[in-house]
């Protein structure tokens, strides 16, 4: 998978930012609170939405009423580009999904999505019903959990 631009729409501290990733690895620096958290969890809600006991606080803007994220990648030569929207009622919830490839967009719903995801990125199907630490561990590791790591037997 190579990810091309994220967009995010009212996510933690981003009011409204479109990042664009270069050819190769991209290396996420700055100070602590600068954002690089909120990019990274703003990729993980866009493939695989809100997870088993995550609030959809933590991931709206403060004081705002919708938000979302748009994530344009590629795999295998297809152009994918996924949306999520969260919307503020009595909680925060997922709102609408969709899946436009190679220009085909469909409207879809929120574990649809993450089925296809898991399908593009060959992940086992059993983990569209799991948390997703695959991820975590596959494609990032969150802050303080690198430890963990290094020291597990």
């Amino acid at each position: 998978m190579k990810i091309k631009k994220i967009i995010l729409n009212n996510i933690r501290s981003y009011d409204h930012q479109e990042i664009d990733f270069a050819e190769g690895s991209t290396l996420l620096s700055g100070d602590i609170g600068a954002g690089k958290t909120s990019i990274l969890l703003g990729i993980e809600f866009a493939l695989f939405g809100l997870q088993p006991g995550q609030r959809g606080s933590s991931l709206l803007r403060n004081g705002k009423n919708s938000g979302g994220i748009k994530m344009e990648f590629e795999i295998d030569n297809k152009k994918i580009e996924v949306e999520r929207t969260l919307r503020r009622g009595k909680s925060i919830s997922q709102d609408s999904c969709s899946m436009t490839i190679d220009g085909i967009k469909k409207e879809i719903s929120v574990m649809e999505l993450k089925s296809a995801i898991l399908k593009l990125l060959n992940y086992p199907k059993e983990f569209s019903k799991k948390q997703n630490l695959l991820y975590k561990f596959t494609v990032y590791t969150p802050q303080e959990e690198m430890k963990q790591i290094i020291l597990q037997d």
